[in-house]
């Protein structure tokens, strides 16, 4: 049995005096290409990593729900109202999971849950979806009923809206619920259309790397770059109603707008539309095998990040700079929110030894702060584990 498994069972029963009926598990993901494009009905490419949260659930005999994770404590929290926690916010995220399957009429009651994970927090690998998606799976599992799989990422998202306060997209649930091994998936957030692309290389090693600065999408500039924009693609909807959102905006026509365009939501938008093109683009050059065109697009997508969508920081900048200079390494970029957390490398799995000693070396003595790296493997999407 695996020991993830086997410890959030034991976190179980040492609470609450019986073993859970259920255990799902949930991966974390990895955005690949497609910067806060998913909100903006565009394309993304992400991958599910092996790094993800367990839950193990089970029947209450009150009318309570108790949920306990290892990471905040040994004794079960007990929630009394279905309303957003102040205290212990964490617990945001199943209670939001279970408030919105009971509101849209599925048949859920009162649950024990214990909880643990994997992914590293503030990374922005997407733990907080993680742990929806894990908690989704799990109370499906118990309730016995049946939700479409991207009507649970739905689900879930709604969940982190009204509960945690983000006004999140649909990627990282969708990432984690729809992920395949040794596959990059690739997701019209239009249409919710979605295909798995073969990762041309089994060399191919992906370099997860924290900066060290932690992030808060509440409390970060993410939902002031929703309404950037959606600023400038209401710009562009008032003389073409047929413009929903930035996806509708080519790069000739975001052209032909500047000046015209405020300068902030300009710029916005030149970083949403290029990040569609290199999506579009970087199916194609992962279906040729070309990996090091494919980098170069990685590169790209950081630097506008850093120029034009202002999401990241000194210190993200430097883990790319970094990466960009160490032999066998493709590509490097910001993962995920930004504005701290983590950045994506992709390399050659011989140049794994290489990379983590030159990024702790550089990026210490660059910034003063430590570096951590996690080399983790493309995995499969959420799942039952047991029964």
């Amino acid at each position: 049995m695996d020991e993830s498994v086997s410890f959030v069972k034991q976190n179980f029963l040492n609470a609450f005096g019986e073993s859970p009926s259920v255990v799902s598990r949930a991966p974390g993901r990895v955005e690949v290409l497609g910067n806060h494009t998913d909100y903006n009905e565009g394309y993304v490419l992400s991958f599910a990593v092996d790094k993800g949260v367990w839950a193990a659930c089970g029947g209450s005999t009150t009318e309570q729900i108790k949920l306990l994770s290892s990471h905040y404590g040994d004794s079960p929290i007990t929630l009394h109202e279905t309303v957003p926690q102040k205290e212990n916010p964490w617990t945001n995220y199943p209670l939001g999971v279970y408030a919105v399957l009971r509101d849209n009429g599925f048949p859920v009651r009162p649950f024990n849950m214990a909880v643990y994970g994997n992914v590293p927090l503030g990374a922005g690998l997407s733990s907080s979806a993680a742990l929806e998606v894990a908690c989704g799976i799990a109370l499906t599992t118990l309730f016995d009923f049946q939700v479409e799989p991207a009507e649970l990422a739905k689900h879930c998202q709604r969940a982190e809206h009204t509960f945690a306060g983000t006004h999140c997209g649909l990627l990282d649930q969708f990432s984690s619920i729809f992920g395949k091994k040794d596959h990059v998936l690739f997701i019209d957030f239009r249409s919710l259309d979605h295909q798995t692309i073969p990762l041309p290389s089994h060399n191919l090693c992906v370099a997860v790397t924290t900066s060290g600065i932690s992030h808060s999408l509440v409390e970060s500039a993410y939902n002031e770059r929703r309404e950037e924009c959606a600023r400038a693609a209401t710009f562009f909807s008032r003389s073409d109603p047929s413009v929903r959102t930035l996806r509708d905006i080519s790069p000739e026509r975001l052209m032909s707008a500047k000046g015209a365009l405020d300068d902030t939501a300009y710029r916005r938008a030149l970083h949403i539309v290029g990040e569609n093109e290199r999506v579009l683009n970087g199916i194609q050059l992962l279906r040729q095998g070309d990996l090091v065109q494919f980098g170069k697009l990685l590169h790209q997508s950081h630097e506008s990040s850093r120029v034009n969508f202002e999401n990241s920081c000194p210190e993200l900048d430097t883990l790319v700079d970094i990466a960009g200079m160490i032999e066998g390494v493709y590509g490097s970029r910001l993962t995920g929110g930004g504005f701290g957390g983590a950045t994506l490398s992709l390399l050659d799995w011989e140049s794994r030894e290489e990379f983590e000693a030159k990024i702790r070396e550089k990026y210490t003595a660059k910034t003063g702060a430590e570096a951590n790296v996690y080399f983790a493997s493309v995995d499969d999407g959420a799942r039952v584990v047991e029964p």
